[in-house]
């Protein structure tokens, strides 16, 4: 496992473990554990929304984001979200709170 990354290893037989394998050299059974790789560095993530205001104006806002997983949560993120769990929670929540703050500012 490279630096600034963590694995979670998938077993054929006992599915996803529990245990998030850091960084360093690792063994694994051939055709029996496979691992899944996970960036834990921060990364940046830029989410462009267009919104209406209170006086009925379009805004255009871009928000950057510096996000990472939580290390030890890596294997209940990967069984209910999956790999690319940025491209399916970041657009949703940045959008909703970056629509709530432009309506409450006049």
């Amino acid at each position: 496992v490279d630096a600034g990354h963590r694995a979670v290893i998938f077993d054929r037989f006992r599915g996803v473990q529990d245990v998030v394998v850091g960084e360093g050299t690792h063994f694994l059974i051939p055709w029996v554990q496979k691992p899944i790789i996970f960036d834990c560095r921060s990364r940046p993530r830029n989410v462009p929304v267009i919104t209406g205001s209170k006086d009925l104006q379009n805004v255009n806002i871009t928000l950057r984001i510096l996000f990472r997983p939580v290390t030890a949560q890596l294997p209940r993120i990967f069984t209910s979200i999956g790999e690319d769990y940025d491209e399916r929670v970041l657009p949703s929540i940045t959008t909703e709170i970056l629509k709530s703050v432009v309506v409450s500012t006049s």
